[in-house]
């Protein structure tokens, strides 16, 4: 009789393989909720820092906004404004970034002699702009929204940036191209017609020959649009409340014509030194250029793109004895074709970033350039693309005006 009353359940003991696999379920769901949350706190931590670096983005374009028009405007409203809508034009989390004009403050930006610069605020005449931007807390910009919020326990993000930009002394050296191909049309591979300063032809074989012992076409010519873009960036740097010093290298490579007027060139040519600054004035720095793009303009350009000549000569002379040490030195390297026949000019760039150089590149119907990009991501600087010759005159203004803003925080 007790045999058919005897407990028949089934008792699942730890150490059996049923128990062990209870255990191993609730371990596997343990182990797989904290591995949620770990990749959620990753997600959020990744994105918030995608958000620090949109609204360190956002600032330094701001404060370059508000110093570059300060320079030109010399009116602190507008220079105010300007950062304003700058920061506007910039996303932080998805949307468009505000700050308050109360955000926007001006001041002075004095250099040490330890090359560090400190920012003096309300201290006339300005030459800096601060911006404060804020991610929520007291900013007009309300926080980011996380994506795992509930699991993460954090309903938002807030956070802040501060960058100061101002006008400084600069350096400049136009480092521009005269090979032979800136005789061709500023809007193809073409030779210009109607050129008035072709030599006669019997002195040549062909016209092609002709083309190419002659100066370029006074107004049709890449050099031309060249000369013309000089002008316009002269006429821009003048403007400003401080005029830069301003060099001049040209470049392509040595060699010598066959035919009339079987004149010769070299790799590069320091035409205008960087002026002293003790006697500089910039009526006479202004005229020495236009004077010397000019009297290139009157005679051929042959040679080849040995770039990195012209780079290395460019560096010399920002480096050189007329350099003062607390100045910003800025390299604009100009050229309508490929490099050929020199060291790598990223090396050049290399070396030319270790001397606290900034090259600006500026390309011309070339296409896009990587080398020009790499150069110019290297020591600091833009990358510039022309196809004709109003571009060309564009972008030149548009260095003329940004060149001298720099970040000092």
């Amino acid at each position: 009789m007790n045999s058919r009353h005897r407990d028949t359940r089934i008792h699942h003991r730890p150490g059996t393989p049923a128990g062990r696999r209870g255990a191993a379920h609730a371990l596997i769901a343990s182990m797989l909720i904290a591995f949620g949350m770990t990749i959620a706190f990753s997600i959020d931590f990744a994105y918030m820092q995608l958000v620090r670096t949109e609204l360190r983005t956002a600032t330094d374009a701001a404060a370059k906004a508000g110093a570059e028009n300060l320079a030109r405007t010399r009116d602190p409203d507008q220079a105010v404004a300007a950062a304003v809508q700058f920061a506007s034009l910039n996303k932080v989390g998805g949307r468009d970034f505000q700050i308050r004009p109360s955000d926007v403050i001006l001041g002075q930006a004095v250099a040490g002699q330890n090359g560090q610069w400190t920012f003096n605020p309300g201290m006339s005449p300005y030459n800096a702009v601060q911006v404060q931007s804020k991610v929520g807390g007291s900013g007009v910009f309300s926080q980011v929204e996380l994506f795992f919020k509930s699991l993460t326990g954090r309903d938002g993000f807030s956070t802040s940036a501060k960058a100061t930009a101002g006008r400084q002394d600069i350096e400049i050296c136009l480092c521009l191209d005269r090979s032979q191909s800136m005789i061709l049309r500023s809007d193809s591979n073409t030779y210009p017609s109607g050129n008035p300063l072709l030599y006669p032809r019997s002195y040549y074989p062909s016209t092609a020959l002709q083309y190419d012992h002659s100066p370029p076409h006074p107004s049709l010519s890449r050099w031309s649009a060249l000369r013309d873009a000089i002008t316009v960036f002269l006429d821009e740097a003048g403007a400003a409340q401080s005029p830069p010093r301003t060099s001049l290298v040209t470049w392509s490579s040595a060699t010598r014509q066959s035919y009339y007027p079987r004149l010769s060139s070299t790799d590069y040519t320091c035409d205008i030194p960087l002026p002293n600054a003790s006697t500089f004035t910039w009526s006479s720095n202004r005229t020495a250029v236009a004077d010397r793009m000019t009297a290139l303009s009157a005679g051929p350009l042959i040679g080849n793109t040995k770039l990195s000549e012209g780079i290395d000569e460019a560096v010399r002379v920002l480096t050189g004895s007329n350099s003062l040490v607390q100045s910003n030195k800025v390299i604009i390297l100009f050229t309508d074709g490929l490099w050929a026949n020199c060291r790598h000019p990223e090396d050049a760039a290399r070396d030319a970033a270790s001397a606290g150089v900034v090259i600006h590149c500026v390309s011309m119907l070339t296409g896009s350039q990587t080398v020009l990009r790499n150069i110019a991501s290297i020591t600091g600087g833009s990358y510039n693309e022309a196809t004709n010759a109003e571009q060309l005159r564009t972008t030149f203004r548009n260095l003329a005006r940004t060149v001298s803003i720099v970040l000092t925080e």
